[in-house]
């Protein structure tokens, strides 16, 4: 039999929506908000990710590719790809906050008494299967978005005049499989930033809890929570950020394949033969810069909303 009121309301995590329909509802709008603030971050971090990939070097670093990007281009540059990565939440960033805790939950009932916590490696578990699952069904909306980040980062006219173009000429040129070019890195991507990501916070924040560091719904430990998670991921999940910006980014020939990269095993073997292995880092301080305020963002609003709805709900 499931927990009794008074359990419930014991065990309740701000950060878990009381229905999966209200966790994808307040995953997509948390995760959407933290896109529009930190767009910019996420362009430079693609750019920097794939500068090498042909043997140039355009950037210095990331405030050198800001402010090339927005001289060479225009200060809109900096929000290229927008629609897309907001349609990319809405799926994405609902899927992968909304599935977590019903997942976690899920695995967790069979082996576990109504008054024990679930472990860590159960979370982490957990938060891989959301992610990938959110990640597969994203992937169209998450190659538009790159390939719009990185037209006319080399100069030229624009290849693609929007998402509605950009969706026809992938379709026109790769078939309808190329929309889901790049899902084996973008799922590996996907998988550890949201096991690491959703059971370092959950882990952190319930650690410093229950050693009285802080309070229970402080900005402090949201904070703190937040940024180390973010810290994490950047670390866990570069490699694979790297590949799938290069694999997604990549021109691509008459037929359709990629002038540079056959898929994300052979990234992988290029990149490290032919930059080192650190390639496999390229953008990690903008990766990290956007994880931080974006992971802030995500759990406060995602936090807010929860709340708000059980005040609502309990009136």
């Amino acid at each position: 039999c499931g927990p009794t009121v008074d359990e419930e309301e014991e065990d309740k995590e701000e950060m878990e929506a009381k229905s999966a329909f209200h966790g994808l509802a307040f995953g997509a709008v948390a995760s959407s908000a933290a896109e529009i603030v930190t767009m910019p971050i996420d362009v430079v971090k693609v750019r920097l990710q794939m500068q090498g990939a042909d043997g140039t070097k355009q950037f210095s670093g990331m405030f050198n590719a800001m402010l090339v990007t927005a001289r060479n281009e225009g200060l809109s540059a900096l929000w290229k790809g927008l629609p897309p990565a907001l349609v990319r939440q809405t799926f994405y960033g609902g899927l992968r906050y909304g599935l977590y805790a019903p997942i976690r939950n899920l695995i967790g009932a069979n082996t576990l008494g109504p008054n024990e916590k679930i472990p860590f490696h159960l979370k982490f578990l957990s938060g891989g299967i959301s992610g990938a699952l959110a990640a597969f069904f994203a992937n169209p909306t998450d190659l538009m978005k790159v390939r719009l980040q990185v037209d006319g980062m080399k100069g030229g006219p624009p290849q693609y005049h929007g998402m509605a173009h950009c969706f026809r000429e992938i379709v026109k040129k790769e078939g309808w499989l190329g929309l889901w070019k790049g899902a084996g890195p973008t799922m590996g991507r996907a998988t550890v930033l949201a096991a690491v990501e959703l059971s370092t916070y959950d882990e952190i924040k319930k650690q410093l809890l229950h050693h009285n560091i802080i309070k229970e719904k402080s900005a402090f430990g949201v904070l703190i929570s937040s940024f180390t998670s973010g810290l994490l991921c950047a670390l866990t999940s570069s490699p694979f950020d790297v590949v799938k910006s290069r694999v997604m980014g990549q021109s691509v020939g008459p037929n359709g394949k990629g002038l540079l990269f056959n898929g994300m095993t052979d990234c992988f073997v290029k990149s490290i033969r032919n930059e080192g292995f650190l390639s496999l880092y390229k953008g990690f301080f903008p990766n990290w810069a956007r994880l931080g305020p974006r992971a802030v963002i995500c759990f406060v609003v995602m936090e807010s909303l929860n709340h708000m709805f059980l005040t609502w709900h309990e009136t």
